[in-house]
């Protein structure tokens, strides 16, 4: 029931101002890929730890009360402190000052109360903003999805972050982006190993690797587009061996299964 709530403003998130490029184009990655088209995933915010130019990276998602706020990895804050980070929204390239860009301080972040470091498991946070987004052509929220990972098994979905072009390389000054196959919880246990847990993780990727997320990339969004047009939230990059290697997908943290947990944590924003 609680999940509903979320979804109530479903129709203003999710939509593009400015076209992504026409899916797909050959050899596309993060790693070593393809630049995106400057804020066609208006959704996508970088995260900053104190004088760090990238942390990592995160979500805008609608609340129910139609402010927006910061959906990413627990991994990402965890053992630190709100003051610490800053979130600049709006950009595309994180050198350039961009006429649209701002930078907003962190009022307070929730980590998931069952996040395993060890394990990486309910590797998921909200940050919560000292003052509201200025939604624009920019600054856009995903939708979340209502479907479970499997639905959308087989399907082409886009990753997108600043994170390094090679394993073990800097990160990228230009939004990147990558569509990657949703695979099956069979195919990720078979690929990952034990490590994998279905209860909160799903993965995606080539087996043949060569294309995927890396360093820097963390709690940025995987997303799909959804029966309506519009793009869903469906998983957060969580964790993976190394950076798009053959034989291992990149696994991401089930949003679908952290629906109640995140519709009772933003309540307040």
């Amino acid at each position: 029931m609680l999940f509903n709530l979320l979804h109530k403003g479903q129709s203003n998130c999710g939509n593009q101002t400015y076209a992504p490029h026409t899916y797909p184009l050959p050899n596309s990655r993060i790693v070593g890929g393809r630049e995106a088209v400057p804020h066609s995933w208006p959704w996508q915010v970088d995260l900053r730890f104190r004088d760090n130019p990238l942390t990592c990276g995160g979500s805008l998602v609608r609340a129910q009360s139609g402010r927006l706020f910061v959906l990413t990895g627990a991994q990402c804050v965890d053992g630190s402190v709100a003051a610490d980070w800053k979130v600049d929204v709006g950009v595309h390239s994180r050198s350039a000052l961009e006429p649209d860009q701002k930078t907003y301080n962190v009022r307070e972040f929730i980590v998931h109360q069952n996040y395993s470091p060890y394990y990486l498991e309910n590797d998921v946070a909200i940050m919560k903003l000292s003052q509201p987004i200025a939604e624009g052509n920019t600054a856009y929220p995903i939708c979340v999805t209502t479907l479970p990972s499997s639905d959308f098994w087989g399907q082409d979905c886009v990753v997108t972050g600043w994170g390094a072009t090679v394993e073990g390389g800097e990160p990228s000054d230009r939004l990147k982006e990558v569509y990657k196959p949703v695979l099956t919880d069979a195919q990720c246990l078979t690929n990952v190993g034990g490590a994998y847990n279905a209860e909160s993780m799903m993965c995606a990727g080539y087996l043949q690797g060569g294309e995927g997320a890396c360093a820097g990339d963390n709690g940025g969004p995987l997303a799909c587009k959804n029966s309506r047009g519009q793009w869903d939230l469906v998983g957060i990059v969580s964790w993976g061996f190394g950076c798009a290697r053959e034989g291992f997908p990149a696994v991401y943290s089930n949003v679908h299964k952290f629906l109640d947990w995140i519709n009772n944590e933003t309540t307040d924003v």
